[in-house]
């Protein structure tokens, strides 16, 4: 009887000590133009933050009034970025997301912002040479180095607490 109260005392200590990350969904941090931003400078990508590394099935999608933007989306830990080939036009905008967290959970979300520029009369020369500036900028944007944990790490965990247990439970078992 003792040992079987151990096993579970046991088991118990090793499920409650499992680390915070399994159990937490991912959730946005940020993003970049923030929810209700007036967008008054040309924007080259919309960046998302996660609390949590983010698989590469997630997806991204940029929509106005009237059509979808198209996007060219790379993943990298927890941040996803959607890179636009044009210049987005003066209005409203809606980033939907839908992620893959990295305890397998599906998120989505979306938020809206305006682009609101004043128009412009100079040459296209001058918007070019700050499109090459803001693409050096972009790589080195908030890049935070956090110890990532894989994927599989949740599962795995809880995979060999469940082994453990029925081991434990046929273990006690026969000596009866």
């Amino acid at each position: 009887m003792k040992k079987t109260v151990l096993s579970f005392l046991l088991l118990f200590g090793i499920a409650f000590n499992l680390p915070s990350s399994v159990l937490a969904h991912s959730d946005l941090e940020s993003a970049t133009p923030a929810k209700g931003e007036k967008v008054t400078t040309d924007l080259e990508a919309v960046v998302l933050t996660f609390s949590t590394k983010i698989e590469s099935l997630s997806t991204m999608k940029l929509k106005n009034e009237n059509e979808e933007i198209p996007l060219q989306i790379s993943i990298e830990d927890n941040q996803m970025t959607g890179k636009m080939n044009n210049r987005l036009e003066n209005g409203n905008y809606t980033v939907e997301y839908k992620i893959i967290g990295a305890d397998g959970h599906v998120i989505e979300g979306n938020y809206s912002f305006s682009v609101d520029r004043p128009e412009q009369a100079q040459p296209k020369e001058e918007p070019e040479e700050n499109q090459d500036n803001t693409e050096q900028v972009l790589p080195e944007q908030d890049k935070k180095q956090q110890p990532g944990n894989p994927s599989y790490f949740g599962p795995l965990t809880i995979g060999l607490v469940i082994i453990i247990a029925i081991v434990s439970f046929f273990a006690f078992r026969r000596k009866r």
